[in-house]
């Protein structure tokens, strides 16, 4: 999957308790992708409570296309920064 297609303006982000992951939906159209990203709790642990915000903070604005591009300069894609 390229990363096009998990760039957008809107989200959902969801705890599911049952197996103790932070799931990332990037919605298309208003609707849920099929797969999410997901975090581990035990992974958001290991880093603690200041590094884990961190990390998820800035998970969720590289994927929105306008702070991917003026906050960090980066591309929407690989193709699209060797142009």
């Amino acid at each position: 999957m390229g990363i096009e297609k998990v760039l957008t303006n809107d989200f959902e982000l969801h705890y599911d308790e049952g197996t103790d992951r932070l799931l990332i939906y990037a919605l298309e159209g208003g609707k849920r992708p099929a797969v999410p990203i997901a975090l581990k709790l035990e992974t958001l642990n290991e880093m603690g409570p200041e590094k884990a915000s961190k990390w998820v903070g800035e998970t969720v604005m590289l994927l929105i296309p306008a702070l991917r591009k003026r906050l960090f300069r980066l591309a929407d894609s690989p193709d699209a920064a060797k142009k």
